[in-house]
């Protein structure tokens, strides 16, 4: 392994050297002021692969409501509690996930989440209907995402620069953004033509592969984190509120969009998914000038307010709507989550990154449990009053949860103690 046990995490302008990069040349690894030097790395490339891999195993499960809806005739409720019992359980594991991820070590914790990943979606193979098996099986892949975002995101900080951190978390990202495309893409017609049952065992033997993947990775210096286990920096606050109310209008768009789209006679719904990727793998991939030239704030205030307005847009999709709308979900995506995510890490310290890591999976992980209440509303005022509602939201959100005006221009520097 390239990793070693002792590492030096002072971040002195000098250079910054990773446990997974310890063991390589001074000209394989990064500088702080030297963005030139090579950094994408052997580790840093495997994990992309085993983000890939559990990203194609989730997007699997984009259309699971739309199974639930025509092979049960589930209804928005049905859809929604089976929704959101995956994102309830890993906003019960916060806590503890920090810590134990920490204890266990980054590669552990993604190779365990991994094939935990594989056995339940395997399990989905033996379900008849939307009841107990299914919810419990939901509530296992929740538990496998909980673990692998937040290892995964926290060796993203291990593996990258301070000063390409948010390249680094968008790239990672679009490892397994780029699966939301792909996945459904293969598995709508598979489902369509062979049964679901094939769509359930694709899901696992992708996560599968991403266990393979994930042996190999670099284990990491364990850290404890002294701070008490839920408290929260408090530069952090605001963009962890910010990630949950986006969270919830993700997965408002993701769970209800094919149940509209069916009302509306529109029975393909894998279009949206490939504008939606494609534009937000576009704008990952060659918006780094833009969110430089903006600063992550103003990148981050722009991106709700442009993700409100097309999650409300989604309340009047149609045949001829469906993918200028996933363009403009995904550009609006694309923008908006690897900006987040940079702020909050930005300054952190190396023991508090899994912690700061749990709490943005189990607040946007709250975003799904919102679904569930969603869901409800839907049964009552139904699904284009549920889009317009979330988008405002969304939107509203920009102004409340942005950090303040004053606060200094958040461009990447080099990682420092924060005190408060």
């Amino acid at each position: 392994m390239l990793a070693s046990d002792q590492e030096d995490n002072r971040c002195d302008g000098e250079q910054r050297r990773s446990p997974a990069t310890q063991g390589l040349p001074l000209g394989q690894n990064v500088s702080a002021t030297s963005p030139r030097k090579r950094w994408i790395t052997k580790p840093f490339v495997r994990l992309l692969a085993t983000n890939m891999a559990f990203g194609f195993s989730v997007s699997c499960f984009y259309l699971l409501p739309k199974h639930l809806t025509v092979s049960y005739a589930a209804t928005p409720g049905m859809v929604g509690a089976v929704t959101g019992v995956f994102g309830l359980v890993c906003v019960l594991l916060v806590p503890w996930l920090g810590r134990a991820v920490n204890r266990i070590g980054l590669a552990r914790t993604i190779f365990a989440s991994q094939l935990l990943m594989a056995a339940s979606s395997l399990g989905f193979v033996l379900t008849s209907g939307v009841g107990l098996p299914m919810l419990i099986l939901r509530a296992l892949q929740g538990i496998a995402t909980a673990g692998i975002m937040t290892a995964g995101v926290a060796m993203v900080c291990e593996l990258a620069p301070s000063d390409r951190l948010g390249q680094a978390m968008g790239l990672a990202g679009a490892a397994s953004l780029m699966m939301n495309a792909l996945a459904p893409a293969i598995a709508e017609p598979i489902g369509a033509r062979f049964g679901f049952t094939w769509v359930f065992a694709l899901s696992s033997l992708a996560a599968a592969v991403g266990a393979l993947a994930a042996s190999g990775l670099p284990s990491t210096a364990r850290r404890l984190d002294p701070s008490p286990s839920l408290s929260v920096p408090r530069r952090a606050r605001p963009i962890l509120a910010a990630l949950a109310v986006t969270g919830a209008g993700f997965y408002v768009a993701i769970s209800f969009l094919a149940p509209l789209a069916l009302g509306r006679n529109v029975e393909a719904v894998r279009g949206f998914f490939i504008a939606y990727t494609i534009s937000a793998l576009t704008i990952r991939l060659g918006g780094g000038n833009l969110t430089d030239r903006l600063g992550l704030r103003r990148t981050a205030v722009f991106g709700m307010l442009a993700y409100g307005t097309f999650i409300v847009g989604i309340a009047g999709v149609g045949r001829l709507t469906l993918v200028p709308l996933g363009i403009g979900f995904g550009l609006a995506h694309g923008v908006l989550f690897p900006a987040l995510m940079a702020l909050l890490f930005e300054g952190a310290e190396p023991g508090e990154r899994a912690k700061l890591a749990a709490f943005s999976n189990g607040v946007m992980n709250l975003g799904m449990f919102s679904v569930l209440g969603f869901g409800q509303l839907a049964n009552h005022a139904g699904l284009p009053v549920v889009f317009v509602a979330t988008g405002a939201m969304v939107a509203f959100a920009a102004w409340l949860f942005a950090p303040a005006p004053e606060a200094e221009d958040s461009r990447l520097v080099p990682f420092q103690s924060e005190t408060e």
